[in-house]
């Protein structure tokens, strides 16, 4: 028992010594959000908003480009403010008013709801200077999760140059768009009752 003891306090100052050796992470020169670009009135009822499904890369804080032979990198020093999903999912829910008939609300609330809005993110991603965002929307009625409508929303923004800023900039304009989008579709599909 002693020797090992002896031998964990000997190699405990060689363990600190190999990770001070690892490179520090690179910080981003910018980080950008999604963003509410409009306000919506409507809501017949509340409904829930959840963060849209998408694949690890696109869902992450990295913004992502796609070479002309389709292979996906990230967009070096620029960056999401935090998960491109979660940014998502709250620029949905600020695109609509605060009102006495019906409110978005985020499903951790633990408030219920008549409608849940869910969505996959498909792209969100730069194909060069044109940024690119396609989403699939579906309602469903929570209380018998019966699908009330479904469609696909996308929307697309071109850098005003090659610089990553402006590519990045473009990126969000097609991201918020693509919650405007989404926001009016849940508009246009809850069934208005008396």
């Amino acid at each position: 028992m002693k020797p090992s003891l002896i031998t964990f306090a000997a190699l405990t100052p060689l363990l600190a010594g190999c990770l001070s050796v690892l490179p520090e992470p690179d910080t981003p020169d910018a980080l950008y959000r999604v963003e509410a670009t409009q306000k919506f009135d409507g809501l017949s009822d509340h409904l829930l908003v959840r963060e849209p499904e998408a694949s690890r890369l696109i869902a992450g804080q990295g913004m992502v480009s796609e070479g002309p032979n389709g292979g996906l990198r990230l967009v070096p020093n620029v960056e999401w403010s935090g998960s491109a999903t979660r940014q998502i999912q709250l620029a949905m829910i600020d695109s609509f008013k605060v009102g006495d008939r019906g409110n978005a609300i985020l499903p951790e609330m633990g408030v219920s709801a008549r409608y849940e809005l869910g969505s996959q993110l498909k792209t969100l991603n730069l194909r060069g200077d044109t940024a690119r965002c396609v989403m699939t929307l579906s309602l469903v009625a929570t209380s018998n999760r019966q699908l009330v409508a479904l469609t696909e929303v996308s929307s697309s923004s071109t850098a005003t140059s090659g610089s990553n800023k402006d590519r990045a900039i473009a990126l969000r304009e097609a991201a918020s768009a693509c919650a405007a989008q989404a926001a009016q579709f849940a508009i246009a599909s809850m069934p208005v009752e008396d």
